[in-house]
């Protein structure tokens, strides 16, 4: 059950697009980027985590593609120091 402010159709709009080839903190990056001009809510990473994954469900997104599953298995491993 959410607790706070709805996703609007821009967000989703913005997320459609760039969700398959983007990782999820460069859509952190994004979004925040976006945010003040779009007048969109502040988002946590662990949010627009969740709401890729309804967009996902809902068939709107698919999966991301090799490349960006390569630079988000890097870049966790990178923040682990491995």
């Amino acid at each position: 059950m959410g607790r706070g402010v709805a996703f609007t159709a821009s967000e989703d709009t913005f997320l459609v697009e760039n969700a398959e080839n983007k990782t999820a903190k460069e859509l952190l990056d994004a979004h925040n980027e976006l945010r003040v001009e779009k007048i969109w809510a502040e988002r946590s990473l662990k949010s627009l985590a969740r709401r890729v994954e309804r967009l996902r469900e809902e068939g709107k997104i698919s999966t991301r593609d090799e490349d960006t599953r390569r630079k988000a298995y890097y870049g966790r491993n990178r923040l682990r120091g491995e």
